[in-house]
């Protein structure tokens, strides 16, 4: 914001925070309460409104806040009185008057707003990038080539965030793709991950294909233009920061530069450890400066990148080097709020870029303090077209009275005739009747004898909604 402050979509605590620059936090809309999509709070203050898992935010130059929720389709809107309303809803839910209508496919999971007040919508379940204009017009600017919008064609996967620079150019991170778009005068075109495959020897705007910043991308989910004029990317997968120049074509002398940021020296393997986002281990890192001088052995079976993917069985001496494990990310998807004695489904989420064939492998699962697992375990596979696939091979049997689960299955990702990039666990689980309300982190999932990954859940108390 224009006064230094950054603005926080806090998606599991249905608010919006505010850092001031002393770093003190204060909540700008949303109280706490999960939105339900009828009377949550329109035309009333935005801090005694109900949001439904905001996760993105953007601001125009008057200061008015836009506000994506994934829970309740719609995007709200802050107006510098502090008053909140629907300007964008999905078909089914009512956003009340003056609401454009997105259609019934619709997840605003990234905003961005340009110098003229036009909000960008990045809309990963309809495959589009959506324009609402000052007037409050909305349509569609890009989306696939299957569409019907009348907006312009780009073969992405899932556009799941936006930016706009300051000449008005938009730029959007395709989340299963592994790439980021450019879009400016109706024409798209890749400047990040790997080229557009229907551009051939060049990109959109004319210039070679070697203009694209092969920085390998792994699930972007972020965008942002700096100051000194560089797209700041979110790369999920490899857990960092990728800075592109927004620049004319890059000259040759920018591509060193551009390759040390995936390699980051030969040394980026110990650190592709997913599961272990939110519980870093010191260990990758350091692991090489023990190993002493005389001692070469590890660094080149870690240099080499052997084919990656499914879990192979070592040659013996003299036979190749066995492949690398596929690099997993795991992660739970949506925060769980459940009343006490009643039941709820929680998903968690196994994704890579590598082929993944383990075999039959157990999964297990630990609830979180004051849950029990039912017993109930379905999965199903994610493709990069939108298409889900049921799995029905996962079976499982809960111990512990419930406290934990085991989960048996044959998974893959990845693999030729199955192009499934992500699989989703689904589990029943429970909130105990005397459990204690409140947030609780210590839930653990163990895929396949990965790292483990916590699972969390709140227990409502019986006068909370």
């Amino acid at each position: 914001r224009p006064d230094g402050a950054l603005l926080v979509a806090d998606e599991m605590n249905h608010r919006i925070r505010r850092i001031d620059p002393a770093g003190v936090i204060g909540t700008v809309a949303g109280d706490g309460s999960r939105g339900q999509g009828e009377d949550d709070g329109d035309g009333g203050p935005a801090g005694r409104a109900r949001l439904n898992a905001p996760c993105a935010v953007a601001v125009d130059a008057p200061g008015r806040l836009y506000v994506g929720e994934a829970g309740t389709p719609r995007v709200r809107r802050v107006d510098a009185d502090g008053v909140i309303s629907t300007v964008v809803a999905a078909s089914r839910w009512s956003g009340g008057a003056g609401a454009a209508d997105a259609g019934e496919a619709f997840l605003p999971a990234g905003l961005a707003v340009d110098g003229a007040g036009r909000l960008y919508i990045a809309d990963p379940e309809g495959r589009r990038v959506l324009l609402l204009d000052p007037e409050g017009a909305l349509r569609v600017l890009a989306g696939p080539p299957d569409g019907d919008s009348g907006g312009t064609a780009v073969d992405w996967g899932a556009p799941c965030a936006v930016a706009v620079d300051g000449e008005g150019v938009l730029y959007v991170a395709d989340q299963t793709g592994h790439r980021v778009w450019r879009l400016a005068d109706g024409v798209a075109g890749v400047v990040a991950g790997q080229p557009d495959p229907a551009s051939r020897d060049t990109t959109a705007s004319g210039a070679p294909a070697d203009a694209v910043v092969h920085t390998a991308l792994g699930y972007p989910c972020g965008l942002a233009v700096d100051p000194s004029g560089c797209l700041l990317v979110a790369d999920n997968f490899h857990h960092r920061i990728v800075a592109v120049p927004l620049t004319t074509a890059p000259s040759e002398d920018t591509e060193p530069v551009r390759d040390e940021k995936p390699t980051s020296g030969g040394e980026p393997e110990p650190q592709r450890e997913p599961e272990r986002e939110r519980e870093p281990e010191p260990e990758p890192e350091g692991e090489p400066e023990r190993k002493p001088e005389p001692e070469p052995e590890p660094e080149p079976e870690r240099k080499p990148e052997p084919a990656r993917g499914a879990d192979s069985v070592p040659a013996g001496d003299g036979g190749p080097a066995p492949a690398q494990p596929a690099r997993l990310l795991v992660r739970q998807e949506v925060g769980l709020e459940i009343r006490r004695g009643q039941s709820e489904l929680i998903h968690v989420r196994v994704s890579s870029t590598d082929p993944w064939i383990p075999g039959r492998v157990e999964h297990r699962f630990t609830a979180p303090t004051g849950f029990v697992f039912d017993g109930r375990v379905t999965c199903a596979y994610y493709r990069a077209d939108r298409t889900v696939i049921p799995g029905g091979g996962a079976t499982g049997t809960a111990g512990d009275g419930g406290r934990s689960l085991v989960v048996t299955d044959e998974p893959r990702l990845n693999t030729p005739g199955h192009p499934a990039a992500a699989l989703v666990y689904t589990l029943g689980i429970r909130a105990l009747d005397d459990a204690e309300p409140g947030r609780y982190t210590d839930g653990r999932a163990v895929i396949a004898g990965q790292p483990e990954v916590r699972l969390k859940a709140s227990v409502l108390g019986d006068d909370e909604d």
